[in-house]
């Protein structure tokens, strides 16, 4: 469904409604903020509903405090999922203008985590606004504003012209059956039968990137499987495609599962160490301490100074957006 052209006007009046002071008079009244739980319900209802599960929701104290409102959404249309991002975006953009005068007001504001705004699929909701801006363009614009702002890792140039080459145009049906178990067996021989795992890479290449995104773990888990000195050099480069084709959907969580698939295990200072987001954000370069036989494998090279890229992006952002967030306040008499 078409986006009706005041609903982003409408999102940007109720955030200043909860973020900015009103000096007009004496008595001020704000909006609540929408609470992440409330979010995750209509997230849950959409595509990427596994990436919501009801066990992994967190609080915050706001989100408790708060009253919760039910939300009975079967399934979120793209205009919502939009909207809602946009709202994510804007708010946080908002919070941390205006982050000094609320500190001084003393006032305490709702802050949606990195961990929480890393679960959504802001990218990919966003190249789906591009390819319809018929419908879309009055939100594509400031959302592409906003997430080069403060996500410059989801707004890399090297991921958009990939993801231009990811067309519908240039997909070859390929009639497999894809399931874990037919991955797995595939990925298992690849050095005994690398055409068997071809096809199922280019089988996966067919499909859209969100129907092939339940398999990313055990995609993933067997990247060491293709750094070995008899694996056809094709058969990395369609690993790589596929890896790509992924990482147009939840790029944050493709890198953390690749940095913990590669972690170099023979170092005593890495087993049992799983790596998190925060981790890449404090120190980016994590994500060279994987396995010696990546820099000699020039597909999967590629896919960790991709990730590399994208981590040091994300980890000056971070440093901005700390900086905003904790600023130093003049002290007074």
């Amino acid at each position: 469904a078409p986006l009706h052209p005041v609903m982003p006007a409408l999102v940007e009046v109720y955030v200043n409604s909860i973020l900015v002071t009103n000096n007009k008079g004496t008595n001020e009244y704000f909006n609540q903020p929408i609470t992440e739980e409330e979010i995750r319900r209509v997230f849950r209802n959409s595509i990427f509903g596994v990436n919501f599960d009801s066990k992994n929701k967190e609080f915050s104290p706001m989100d408790v405090d708060g009253e919760s409102i039910e939300i009975n959404i079967e399934k979120p249309t793209l205009a919502s999922q939009l909207l809602l991002i946009y709202y994510l975006l804007l708010y946080e953009d908002v919070r941390l203008i205006n982050a000094g005068t609320l500190i001084s007001n003393g006032r305490k504001i709702k802050s949606y985590t990195t961990a929480f705004l890393s679960e959504l699929p802001i990218k990919y909701l966003l190249h789906q606004a591009q390819k319809d801006q018929m419908s879309y363009g009055g939100l594509f614009s400031p959302l592409l504003r906003l997430l080069a702002t403060h996500f410059p890792q989801l707004s890399l140039v090297d991921d958009w012209m990939d993801d231009q080459v990811f067309g519908d145009s240039c997909r070859h049906r390929v009639d497999i059956n894809l399931s874990d178990m037919s991955i797995n067996e595939a990925f298992q021989c690849i050095e005994e039968n690398p055409y068997r795992t071809g096809k199922i890479l280019k089988a996966m290449l067919s499909k859209n990137p969100t129907d092939i995104w339940p398999f990313a773990e055990i995609t993933v888990k067997y990247i060491r499987s293709f750094l070995g000195d008899q694996v056809p050099r094709h058969i990395q480069e369609l690993y790589r495609e596929v890896w790509l084709r992924l990482n147009t959907v939840l790029p944050r969580c493709l890198w953390i599962m690749t940095i913990n698939a590669l972690l170099d295990i023979n170092n005593g200072n890495a087993k049992n160490v799983t790596v998190t987001q925060e981790n890449v954000l404090v120190d980016p370069l994590q994500v060279l301490r994987c396995d010696i036989r990546v820099f000699r494998c020039g597909p999967i090279l590629k896919i960790i100074l991709r990730i590399l890229e994208a981590s040091l992006a994300a980890s000056r952002s971070q440093l901005s957006r700390h900086l905003l967030d904790k600023p130093l306040l003049e002290k007074s008499g």
